[in-house]
């Protein structure tokens, strides 16, 4: 399956109408009328593919969801990746300052030494047990060349539940740098033994922000970088640890979770982690997992651009407006990185 832009030769809104909202494993949400049609893995037999209407589906139903859909921009480039990603992991950008947090003797916090000097800012490191508070100090009286970057990247100033990604037709030499910076920062590279001896891997980013966590999990997609979004929810006051220190909140965590064998040989091989004993953790479970291919069935749906994700929830949600779309000649849509079809009308019925 490819997958290219095109421009839609018209929208338009029709009557409200009943509609559902499908939860899937992958913690992907849409709304759709009950009309909309989906293209399905057909679950008994040959497995062949066919098309299903919203209220025929049930949970289990596997939907395709595309691993080419690589459309990026031209603007920015790795190092400003990485730095923003950086930032919006374990950076500070609400004070007058921007700083940064992290190990003294690791590759983030030298990469932060030289992007500083590399745009003629100052930098000021104050211990702080196990970690050093890094600080872009600046004359009084300048633009902070620092802060200019963060602010024409649109992630100044954001708290941590509203952190998002840069809203900007970026280049793929910007996302591969920046999800290295987040997942240097707030990520972590896991290997966990099953009872039989069967090792599995995984690759997770965590945030409280919703937003950035969605975020995450589609410029992975759009790298060809399988993955899923799960939630935590956390109890009233339960402790977390950001940066060796311990602090209390009530905010749920969204993980981004990398963990199919293809998926983290292919993510290994897009990464720049400077974290070393993430970077080694990374290139050890490659070595453990990259034998295991995917099946390669054309029945089946898996192929190196093509995976499934299975409906897990379906709840109606009362009468809602809907708008459609008509674009020639497909009648296959991405939707919330989903492929979907054509209802009854010219095009998707979906929120």
């Amino acid at each position: 399956m490819t997958s290219f832009p095109v421009v839609p030769d018209a929208w338009f809104a029709g009557p409200s109408r009943e509609v559902s909202r499908i939860g899937f494993d992958s913690g992907r949400t849409l709304e759709a009328a009950l009309d909309q049609q989906w293209v399905t893995q057909r679950r008994t037999g040959r497995q062949a593919w066919e098309w299903k209407r919203t209220d025929a589906l049930v949970p289990g139903d596997r939907v395709p969801f595309p691993l080419t859909a690589a459309q990026f921009g031209s603007e920015g480039h790795a190092r400003d990746g990485y730095f923003v990603g950086a930032m919006l992991g374990d950076g500070g950008m609400t004070s007058c300052t921007p700083e940064f947090h992290g190990d003294p003797l690791d590759g983030a916090v030298e990469f932060m030494r030289d992007f500083a000097a590399e745009h003629g800012c100052g930098l000021r490191e104050i211990p702080m047990g196990t970690i050093v508070r890094v600080r872009f100090p600046f004359r009084a009286g300048h633009r902070n060349p620092i802060t200019e970057i963060l602010r024409s990247y649109g992630v100044w100033g954001l708290r941590c539940e509203k952190k998002r990604l840069p809203d900007m037709l970026l280049s793929r030499d910007f996302w591969i740098g920046c999800l290295s910076g987040l997942v240097d920062t707030d990520g972590c590279v896991r290997e966990r033994v099953n009872p039989r001896g069967t090792i599995h891997a995984s690759v997770e980013f965590a945030s409280v922000s919703f937003l950035l966590a969605m975020q995450v999990s589609d410029v992975l997609l759009r790298l060809g970088v399988a993955n899923r979004v799960r939630v935590v929810q956390r109890k009233p006051g339960q402790q977390r640890s950001i940066n060796g220190y311990a602090v209390v909140s009530r905010r749920p965590l969204h993980i981004v979770e990398i963990s199919r064998a293809s998926a983290l040989v292919r993510l290994a091989g897009l990464l720049e982690l400077r974290i070393g004993y993430k970077a080694a953790m990374l290139k050890k479970l490659v070595c453990l997992v990259g034998h295991v291919a995917p099946a390669r069935s054309e029945m089946h749906g898996y192929d190196q651009s093509v995976a499934l994700d299975r409906v897990k929830s379906i709840e109606p949600v009362g009468v809602r407006p809907v708008y459609s779309v008509v674009v020639s000649p497909s009648r296959l849509y991405l939707i919330n990185g989903l492929v979907v079809g054509a209802g009854d009308q010219a095009g998707p019925a979906v929120r």
